[in-house]
This record gives C-alpha cells, structure tokens and sequence, in this order.
C-alpha cells in the first residue's frame, strides 16, 4: 500500500508540498476572523457617524416629503427627487462600503500574505459529482462547520438578549422621550451590543484560526512514500545521480591525466603518492601543480609520465607535503620552494645536457 503513495499520512508537509498547495490557493484562513475584524471596522465608522447619518436621514425624510406634497407630481419631479434620494444615500453608506472592504483585504493580507492565484477560478467537474458532494455535506468536516454555525449563532443571540435584559428599562424611557433623545439612546445600545458581539465573534475567530491552521497541517501531511518521491524527484534517482557522479570522476581524471604529459616533473612518495609540476620561468611565478593522487591514481600518473619520457624523481617528505597542502591547480606553497627549486633545477640542468 505505501509504495503507492496510499499509506499512512505520518509525515509533516515538506516545503515543497506547502509551495504547490499556497500555488492552488490552498492555504490556512480563518473566516470568523475575518469576519470579526470586517465588522469592527465597519462598527467602528458607523460609532462616529451613526447619530449624524440618523439626523441626516431623517432631515432628507422631511425634505421629501414636504417637497412630494407641496410639488406638482410629474414623472420628471418624481424620477429627479428618486435620483437624488439614491445618489445621497450611496455618498453616505459608501464609506461604510469601502472601510469594510478595506478591513477585509487587509485581515485576508495578514493571514496568509500576498498570494494571487487562478487556479481556484478553473472549473473543475469533481465539485459537481452528486455522489462525492452529498459525502461532504456528511463529513466529519461539515458537521464541524455546523457545530461552530450553531455554537456562533448560540454565542451572539445570548450576548444580544443580555444586553436588552439589562437595558428593557432604559429602552422603554424612549417611548416617553423626544425622537433625538430616543435616537441617542438607541445607537449607543446598538453600539453596546455590536461591540459585545464583535468581542465575543473575534474570541472566537481566533480559537478558529488555530483550527484551521491546524487542520491544514493535517491536510497537507504525506507519507513516507511521497516524501521519498518528492526527494527523487528534486534530487534525481540516487542511481543516477551516482552515475552522473562517477561520470564527473571519470572526466575530471581523465583532464588530469591528459595534463600530466605538460609536467616537467613528478615527485613520489616512492609507491603511494605522485604529484606532477610545471614550471615555466617567463610565465609563472612559482611551480604548479598539475595533477596529484594516491594509490591507483598515483601509479596512473606515473605511468602517463613514463609514456611522455617525464623525469620521476623520488623524494617522500616533499611528496607527503604537496600532496596535503596543495590541490590541483595552486602554485607551490613558499615553504617548498627550495626544495622543489632544486628538483627543477637538477631537471632542467638534465634536459640541457641531453
């Protein structure tokens, strides 16, 4: 079963799996949340403004009606008092409008960062399957949305029958008041109560978003068999990625040995260790090492030295030292430069008399 990718989902979600998934608009939100914070700010604007927007409404109700009675009715005075009406209305509910909106983009922001995705606007036949729709409207999932529906609506209606408990007395001096003192009264037990609500929706948002943020994890968990599928996929088959590894051995020996013939010469340790030098008086400031190695590698280099008649001189310290402070390609270190300049020295000395 595992090796189909079906086993047990024991695995945390790789870095990878969470990229695909935020790609697809699959990530941790919590609506309640966002929800709570949308109607603070929107309560929060309506706090200064209600009492203005009241006495503004009912000073246009006035208006209205007087301008209906005392006006000759016609369909142009009545399209044009509508008109008006409406376009007044839309400039006061607006900022309203566009608070709420802004709360809602901005919380959504917070959550879960920049993330623009179209994928979630493609149509996909899965979500219309009957069968597989009515298994979700009985999911354990489903069930858990309606639990937090009820318990939410359970929550509110208790804060809201609360309140007006408390403040039945308060509301019924309104009936005996004057309409301003009525409207003063009301919106500040609107405001009571939309706060208190709020408080309790966004105590609740939070307990959601940790939810939900926790069942994405659950979502997103994989088993051992993906997490090693995901592994071959970006790291490549280990087999092969061992083949590339000892292709790369193989070409990389193969240009050191195909330089070793440009040596001038090759110190050795006699039998475990070989490095191969080059000096060039007029074009380098101290000798190079060409190629180097131990073992097999060091009897190869000796062997491509005697194929190019390059002089093998025997001499363990100096091949010790070389070969553990050197790589291939740096100059001589400045400690082995008399030792070495004498070997080239006795070399080249050789090539002249020959």
């Amino acid at each position: 079963m595992a090796e189909d990718g079906s086993g047990e989902k024991t695995e945390d979600a790789t870095p990878r799996r969470k990229e695909d998934a935020r790609k697809e608009g699959n990530v941790a939100k919590g609506k309640e949340i966002s929800q709570a914070f949308t109607l603070l700010a929107s309560f929060l604007l309506l706090y200064f403004l209600m009492q203005q927007m009241f006495f503004t409404m009912i000073t246009e109700i006035r208006y209205y009606f007087t301008e209906l009675i005392t006006s000759p009715f016609s369909i142009d005075n009545a399209y044009n008092i509508l008109l008006t009406a409406f376009m007044k209305a839309i400039r006061a509910i607006s900022p309203v409008m566009v608070v709420t909106a802004a709360a809602g983009v901005l919380v959504n922001f917070l959550q879960i960062g920049p993330l623009f995705t179209t994928k979630s606007l493609v149509p996909d036949l899965k979500k219309i399957n009957p069968i597989k729709g009515f298994k979700n409207i009985f999911s354990l999932r489903s069930l858990m949305e309606l639990f937090k529906s009820l318990f939410k609506l359970a929550i509110i209606s208790a804060i809201a029958y609360n309140i007006l408990v408390k403040n039945i007395e308060v509301f019924q001096k309104t009936l005996h008041q004057g309409l301003r003192q009525s409207l003063v009264v009301i919106s500040d037990l609107i405001s009571t109560m939309a706060f208190s609500i709020i408080t309790a929706i966004m105590v609740l948002g939070i307990i959601d978003l940790i939810y939900q943020r926790w069942q994405h994890n659950k979502d997103l968990k994989m088993s051992k068999y993906e997490v090693k599928q995901e592994r071959k996929e970006m790291e490549g088959d280990p087999i092969i990625r061992q083949q590339r590894k000892q292709r790369q051995k193989e070409m990389s020996m193969n240009r050191m040995m195909s330089s070793v013939k440009e040596a001038d010469v090759i110190i050795t340790n006699p039998t475990h260790i070989a490095v191969a030098l080059k000096y060039e008086l007029d074009e380098m400031e101290a000798p190079v090492v060409l190629a180097k190695g131990e073992g097999f590698v060091a009897q190869k280099i000796k062997e491509k030295a005697r194929e190019s008649e390059i002089k093998i001189i025997e001499n363990k310290p100096l091949a010790r030292s070389l070969n553990s402070m050197t790589e291939i390609g740096d100059q001589v270190p400045v400690e082995l430069y008399q030792a070495v300049a004498e070997i080239l020295a006795k070399v080249f000395q050789d090539k002249d008399n020959y």
